[in-house]
């Protein structure tokens, strides 16, 4: 499988590639955020101790959790790389519940990655092999197994749980799959031309 090989430039559509994936950003986070409702990734039994230190300057003792489920990598991230004193603060709210700084973050993740992920497979298409899930299963390795840990907003790769790597292999799989199906349909209606095929050479069967 030869993964270099690109496609023909005068194929490719950058620009539309970058507007499609805008679009499928927003839309697969809520299909990322759906897929933890049936599998939630991380127990609010599971204790953080190395992330629960900073808590101590912005909270009283009494109001300090601990736990993976409050303590997740966009509210660590928010709070130990931005700055930010409460990831958990109100942007709006509606009907009466509060939706977040995190879930801010949440939605431009995958603004990031599905943008990402439409102008890199203009040029290379291998990356669409399996409709998307070539990519989630790498966004998976490089994102939540390496990078994550690395910098400190999950605990190392061999503490995490077994119901936490199901979760998120499962939900990078659904979510990329789904980014995939919008991106295609899309720039197949819009251009009216069927957009650069995955190689012969590196094609499943």
């Amino acid at each position: 499988m030869n993964i270099l090989q690109q496609s023909d430039p005068a194929r490719r559509r950058y620009g539309l590639a970058a507007f499609i994936g805008l679009i499928a950003g927003i839309v697969s986070a809520f299909v990322k955020w759906g897929a933890e409702h049936p599998l939630p990734p991380r127990s609010p039994d599971d204790i953080f101790s190395a992330a629960c230190a900073p808590e101590l300057l912005n909270r009283v003792a009494e109001q300090i959790d601990c736990s993976r489920n409050f303590l997740n990598p966009p509210y660590v991230f928010l709070r130990d790389w931005l700055g930010m004193v409460d990831p958990n603060s109100a942007v709006y709210t509606f009907a009466g519940h509060a939706f977040n700084w995190v879930g801010v973050t949440h939605i431009i993740f995958s603004i990031v990655f599905a943008v990402g992920y439409c102008v890199v497979t203009e040029r290379f298409p291998v990356f669409k092999l399996w409709q998307g899930l070539l990519a989630g299963a790498l966004a998976q390795l490089f994102v939540h197994m390496i990078s994550f840990p690395l910098m400190g907003l999950t605990p190392p790769v061999f503490d995490l749980p077994w119901y936490e790597h199901v979760s998120e292999i499962v939900g990078h799989l659904i979510w990329f799959w789904s980014i995939e199906i919008i991106r295609r349909d899309l720039r197949n209606r819009i251009t009216h031309e069927p957009d650069p095929e995955v190689p012969l050479t590196a094609r499943s069967s």
